[in-house]
């Protein structure tokens, strides 16, 4: 009795695993594309007009979401692109790298990062995935067959400054 319980037990493990990572769902909103034409025209091409630490003067991150929210190019967002904004505010604030897994088209996976003179990088665990640019703000990743997008790792390097998305946790950076 106790052996088919442990059995069962890890089979439910093994489905619940298999069930996270197939879950993971590109964001619901092209940050990048979306500020370009929404927020650029007061804050600058890539925000250089909110200044560094802008997050900072904001007590919390219900303050902070309560501006982002009152701003004319967030009217009419839901509240999970207005994550994924926020987010991208943090990132501009903090002068890091912003990277957003916005598509999946079969194998391949298409997002964003900024600023466009970032380098971007995929890995699955020590295996480097090839990377395309469309445009400077573009990218592109071909999945390995047998790969789930959850497993894979996008990585954005700005000067000195590195973000890594993990699509397993989530499909834009700087979630906090």
């Amino acid at each position: 009795m106790r052996k088919a319980i442990s059995v069962a037990g890890l089979l439910a493990a093994c489905v619940g695993a298999s069930v996270g990572v197939s879950s993971v769902r590109p964001a619901p909103l092209k940050a990048v594309e979306v500020y370009e034409r929404k927020c650029s025209s007061c804050h600058g091409k890539e925000g250089e007009l909110l200044g560094r630490n802008f997050e900072k003067k904001y007590a919390s991150d219900s303050e902070l979401r309560e501006v982002v929210e009152s701003m004319p190019g967030a009217i009419g967002m839901r509240p999970q692109e207005l994550d994924t904004m926020i987010a991208y505010v943090r990132a501009i604030s903090r002068g890091e790298p912003f990277l957003v897994w916005t598509e999946r088209k079969g194998d391949i996976l298409e997002g964003e990062v900024s600023p466009g003179r970032a380098t971007v990088r995929a890995q699955v665990g020590r295996t480097s995935l090839k990377v395309e640019r469309p445009t400077p703000n573009r990218w592109r990743v071909e999945l390995p067959k047998g790969i789930q997008p959850g497993a894979v790792e996008i990585i954005a390097q700005s000067g000195k400054v590195r973000t890594t998305l993990r699509l397993k946790d989530s499909p834009y950076s700087h979630t906090r």
